[in-house]
């Protein structure tokens, strides 16, 4: 895998597209920290997109493509100002924007392939040179880097060659959204798609939310701000038997209540605080699962290269700040780098007494 370094990067919005080589090579197409994968059509599966760290920026990857020849013609006349016929990159992002393919007409040579309308055409291209960023590297090698780009960074966009069955399903999707066919069917949501990300509400950082749609706040890991959770679908219950279940429940809430108390020993109080960091201070604690939940959060959304590759080591806990009631979580931890080579890590975490991480000293 060659290093970030190697890449340059090149604006759609702000540069001329003169400033792209005409030689051989290989690009990442790349969201703007500001934007996100916008998905209008009807599709059930959101996409996991995996960060690219690049200089002192983190851009999120959705799709990797070469050119045997000449990176301006491929890169800029045909995903930036060509249609859906000649780019499949701006096919599939054009069929998740909700716009309309035209039918292919086998008895006009000109309509050989599926495309959009001229007027979709334009909304396509104004929303590509606005959201999206590209990075690209020149070199014969281009198709041996393209595989591991794909492997590495699994471009949800990338349809062929991706392996990864992680985004397999969204794939599958897409696949059948682009092709216009009855198949779609068997894939549509009930309700509108959500977005894959949101943004924190406090220091504005991204937020991957995959599938989660059962809880009605989703906890920033960096600053522990809850923002809520747009996939978040609350259970519809029937009016009619409402007030009985509340009674049901409440009366089985109680009667659990009693028996635990009632069997509730000095072993299992005792073998509970083992399971936690107690602050005397302000009388609060820190569960260790919870913390060990919220550090593989950390490491899987802000740091791993390939999340799939970690594997834990040692843990330590204790406390940081006794008045502020922070706490902290030493974990070193095996994975695999941007070369994809496995290599150990040890960071220290800081966290609160719910299990966010706020900051990371080491």
């Amino acid at each position: 895998m060659i290093s970030q370094n190697e890449f340059s990067l090149f604006d759609p919005q702000a540069m001329d597209a003169l400033l792209l080589p005409s030689k051989p090579g290989v690009c990442m197409v790349l969201l703007r920290n500001t934007s996100s994968l916008s998905i209008q059509a009807q599709i059930s599966t959101t996409p996991i997109l995996t960060p690219f760290e690049y200089k002192e920026d983190v851009f999120d990857v959705i799709y990797v493509g070469i050119s045997n020849k000449n990176l301006r013609t491929r890169i800029y006349d045909q995903h930036f100002t060509g249609t859906g016929g000649t780019s499949t990159l701006r096919k599939s992002l054009g069929c998740l924007l909700g716009l309309k393919l035209i039918p292919r007409d086998i008895n006009a040579p000109e309509n050989g392939k599926t495309t959009f309308c001229d007027a979709d055409e334009k909304i396509l291209t104004e929303w590509m040179k606005t959201n999206l960023l590209l990075l690209y590297y020149t070199g014969n090698d281009y198709i041996d880097i393209e595989k591991d780009l794909i492997r590495t960074y699994n471009p949800p966009l990338n349809l062929q060659g991706n392996f990864n069955k992680k985004n397999s399903e969204f794939r599958k999707e897409l696949s059948a959204l682009r092709s216009n066919n009855s198949q779609l069917q068997n894939y549509q949501s009930e309700t509108t798609p959500m977005p894959q990300q949101v943004r924190c509400r406090h220091c504005r950082r991204k937020l991957g939310i995959e599938n989660l749609k059962t809880e009605a706040y989703y906890v920033c890991p960096k600053c522990g701000c809850s923002t809520p959770n747009p996939m978040y679908k609350p259970v519809k219950q029937d009016n009619k038997h409402s007030s009985w279940k509340s009674v049901f429940v409440i009366i089985g809430f109680v009667l659990l209540i009693g028996i635990t108390i009632k069997n509730c020993d000095s072993d299992l109080f005792e073998t509970s605080k083992e399971n936690r960091i107690d602050n005397p201070v302000n009388n609060t604690y820190l569960d260790k699962s919870t913390a060990k939940v919220g550090v593989k959060q950390y490491l899987k959304y802000n740091y791993l290269k390939d999340p799939d590759s970690y594997e834990g080591i040692s843990w330590a806990f204790g406390i940081y700040d006794c008045e502020n009631n922070i706490y902290f979580v030493l974990h070193k931890f095996r994975a695999k780098n941007s070369f994809g080579g496995y290599v150990v890590d040890q960071k220290e975490f800081l966290l609160d007494s719910e299990g966010n991480v706020i900051d990371v000293i080491k």
